[in-house]
């Protein structure tokens, strides 16, 4: 065989094996972001919401309670109370099960989660008893001191579940920066080989380590922290709106909302409860807004909120009763209650002029909250054309 011909073949062999190292390169590389971000946006956030819908279907069933206590409940409205706590606890229950098959950092707090609240479900089986019996001062001494006690316990063993999820995210986010800075160390190792030896086929490899860099910049739509759109995201989605609307002249409303005193929460409670707060936020607005409307983070303590194919009456309507619901509720941190209120700047595109865009949406929309702000706070106002 002379020596073109040897060439030859070496270099079909360097470009086959150049192929498959990148071949490998590029699936473990996707089979990396893949499983981080499943582990990221799945796991940890599951854990968390459960971790938070559990403590609110706990405190339902307190209040049902309570609330049979207060009235000494006939055998009708006993019988009602018991089919909703038997729904509560039926969600809770489900929780746990989310947790359990989610967490699996420490299955024996799960275990022991589940051992009280087999306690705490012994202790409602309790007053429903005395309460069938017509004994309500025995049943409400058994709520506020039997009841009370256990469910701290769970309550506290909810809190440090909650807590290690947060921290089970941070580290798989770090954790994927790693492993994606060793990838990229050796694709371009591997490229600057090749091209010494072949430089068509290291310039491919280069080329697709950079498309691999593209793809993982397609993850990022999502705020890390609150679960919702993130600023980059949202923006889209309000021009991609805002362009709707003025083609087919469809009505949409956008609101601009700012979390009260917020950094006040945070030098009082500690940021892990601002964070809290924030995430507490988000879960109501995506449990009180319709599946149609979407909510953002746009920085900070400030979140964006918007209803397509929504007046400016139906807007006032539904972000009022998100902004009650706020004010009426309370949240639990390591024992601490806090209560925390919104501010809301509303506007719809029926007092936007033809030239006029998201900028100017923005602006009104901006200029409302600062009002609502100077107002009192724990308002909604409507944006002036």
């Amino acid at each position: 065989m002379n020596r073109p011909r040897k060439r030859a073949v070496l270099y079909i062999l360097i470009a086959f094996v150049g192929g498959l190292l990148f071949i490998w390169i590029y699936f473990s590389s996707m089979r990396e972001m893949h499983q981080t971000t499943r582990k990221l946006y799945e796991y940890p956030f599951a854990v968390a919401n459960a971790a938070l819908a559990l403590e609110a279907d706990l405190y339902q069933i307190r209040s049902h309670l309570l609330y049979v206590t207060l009235i000494q409940a006939d055998r009708q409205q006993l019988a009602n109370a018991e089919a909703l706590i038997d729904a509560c606890e039926q969600r809770a229950q489900q929780k746990i099960v989310t947790i359990a098959r989610s967490y699996s950092r420490a299955p024996q707090q799960v275990m022991q989660l589940k051992q009280q609240l087999a306690l705490l479900g012994n202790v409602r089986e309790q007053v429903l008893q005395k309460l069938s019996a017509a004994r309500y001062a025995e049943a409400n001494q058994l709520i506020e001191t039997e009841w009370t006690a256990r469910f701290a316990k769970v309550a506290g063993l909810n809190e440090i579940i909650l807590k290690d999820a947060h921290q089970h995210a941070i580290e798989y986010v770090n954790e994927s920066q790693q492993r994606l800075e060793q990838h990229t160390k050796r694709g371009l190792s591997y490229a600057a080989l090749l091209l010494s030896l072949f430089l068509g086929v290291g310039a491919f490899v280069a080329w697709r380590i950079y498309q691999l860099h593209i793809e993982a910049d397609k993850f990022a739509f999502t705020d890390f922290l609150t679960g919702i759109a993130n600023r980059r995201h949202f923006i889209h989605e309000l021009e991609s709106e805002i362009r709707r609307s003025q083609r087919y002249e469809l009505p949409f409303s956008f609101a601009m909302v700012d979390i009260d005193h917020f950094k006040k929460i945070n030098d009082q409670h500690g940021h892990h409860a601002g964070d809290l707060v924030l995430q507490n936020f988000c879960l109501r607005c995506v449990n009180a807004l319709r599946t149609s409307d979407i909510v953002g983070r746009l920085g900070g303590e400030e979140f964006g909120i918007l209803m397509p194919m929504t007046d400016m009456h139906e807007a006032a309507r539904v972000i009022e009763r998100l902004r009650a619901e706020i004010d009426h509720s309370v949240m639990t941190d390591q024992g601490e209650k806090i209560h925390y209120t919104a501010s809301f700047g509303l506007v719809s595109t029926s007092q936007l002029g033809e030239q006029q865009g998201m900028a100017h949406l923005m602006k009104m929309a901006d200029a409302a909250l600062y009002t609502a702000k100077q107002q009192g706070r724990n308002r909604v106002f409507i944006a002036h054309p």
